[in-house]
């Protein structure tokens, strides 16, 4: 579930600007555990000596600055300029919000024993509203302008406008299906669309903590759906990013699913006949109720995808067989009294059944340089199905850091759909 963070009180800070700094914004990313406040961008009313400018002038509430300097653009670029109007304040990333709502395995067993069983089949779910993340920032110091003209300390100032990165480059639609039943999501089109080329497309599917009516709530909860527009990844990936909102729970304990998964091939379909999208190379992945939709779909349309990136989920094992083909990536934690025993049980039934699996067990604490280059290890022609498995962690530990493997990302977008022959 998200947890939406509004920095400081907004009751005692001055909105005015009245003083030399004449707009305060604040600038969000995604992270693993979700969206937080990454940067805070002061615009001044005249340029500002680069020199003059350092982390002890500026006091961010409920954050420690990690760069203070000047640039020529409103953007965190990570770019010093010798003078600006801009003071750009790069914060230090926060700890990963730990995950104590997760159940033992002791605590599943007692609900099963009670009767209690996890999120209903078409129950609305219990996330809460999307809130807008601002910054409160004090200039505590002294700064010059390119004149020499002193700016001594000014009043505690709230932000009045939020960058989302990332997040503001997807497009908010509403898709109809065939039952007349709607199916809203958000779609990132690649820079510079060309029709006459061919592109990849990933689809995320969220977990039930995020389902809501809000339709950007799947791309503030963690960075399933964002890294895969990341400029980073975009810059060697062209491709069309689709994450649906689910407003609904799609899937339950039972291994039922809902009509919104079949919503969901509809949408795919739909938006391969509008833009020029590469059908051998549609992906999808997920993360708990999303990857339980993954498994979901992949029994059932084996032909669909290129690949799948399957993130701390279960599903019932006697109907997949039609994956051992299928070129799949799944990852589970230790912990995880759910998702771990069940694709464990899943990818050892696939091997036996023909297909090819390679498995790991990675501690995720470690740098994720180190993590990467031992995911990359293991990579070899041959196989079709890997199995990472995160030391200790739990439940959402496993998304928290999934969508941070890259030699599994990259090995994903490297399938095509009917391929007999992986790389």
């Amino acid at each position: 579930m998200i947890k939406n963070i509004v920095i400081g009180l907004l009751g005692i800070a001055s909105l005015s600007f009245a003083g030399n700094i004449k707009n305060v914004e604040a600038i969000t990313e995604v992270f693993g555990d979700g969206e937080n406040l990454s940067a805070v961008v002061l615009t001044y009313d005249k340029e500002i000596a680069g020199n003059s400018v350092s982390v002890s002038d500026y006091k961010v509430e409920g954050r420690e600055i990690e760069k203070a300097y000047v640039s020529k653009q409103n953007e965190k670029n990570g770019e010093k300029s010798k003078n600006g109007k801009y003071v750009i304040l790069e914060l230090k990333r926060l700890p990963m919000v730990a995950q104590a709502s997760d159940h033992s395995k002791e605590e599943m067993e007692k609900k099963k024993a009670t009767g209690q069983k996890g999120p209903t089949l078409g129950g609305k779910g219990d996330a809460k509203p999307l809130k807008t993340i601002t910054a409160e920032v004090t200039q505590t110091g002294s700064v010059k302008t390119v004149n020499g003209k002193v700016y001594n300390s000014e009043e505690k100032q709230v932000s009045t406008k939020t960058r989302q990165l990332i997040i503001e480059d997807f497009k908010q639609f509403v898709f109809t299906g065939k039952d007349g039943k709607t199916l809203k999501y958000n779609l990132y089109m690649p820079k510079n669309y060309d029709p006459s080329k061919k592109y990849l497309m990933v689809v995320f599917m969220h977990d039930a903590g995020a389902v809501s009516s809000e339709t950007k709530y799947t791309l503030s909860q963690g960075n399933g759906a964002t890294v895969w527009a990341s400029p980073e990844w975009q810059k060697n990936h062209p491709s069309f990013v689709l994450a649906p909102q689910y407003e609904v729970v799609t899937v339950n304990d039972n291994y039922e699913y809902g009509p919104e998964l079949d919503r969901t091939v509809e949408l795919i379909n739909s938006l391969t006949e509008k833009y020029s999208i590469d059908k051998d190379r549609i992906y999808n992945t997920g993360q708990s109720m999303g990857g339980m939709s993954s498994i979901s779909l992949d029994s059932r349309y084996p032909d669909l995808f290129g690949g799948s990136y399957i993130v701390a989920s279960k599903w019932d094992v006697n109907v997949t067989e039609p994956m051992k083909n299928q070129n799949i990536w799944f990852v589970a934690s230790e912990g995880d009294p759910g998702a771990y025993p069940s694709l464990t049980e899943i990818s050892d039934y696939l091997e036996k059944n023909g297909a090819k699996v390679q498995r790991m067990t990675v501690d995720a604490e470690q740098n994720q340089d180190e993590v990467n280059k031992e995911v990359q290890s293991k990579i070899e022609e041959g196989y079709n199905i890997y199995y990472t498995v995160y030391k200790n962690g739990n439940h959402r530990y496993t998304w928290q850091h999934a969508y941070d493997m890259k030699p599994a990302m990259e090995w994903l977008f490297r399938q095509k759909r009917n391929s007999s022959k992986v790389k």
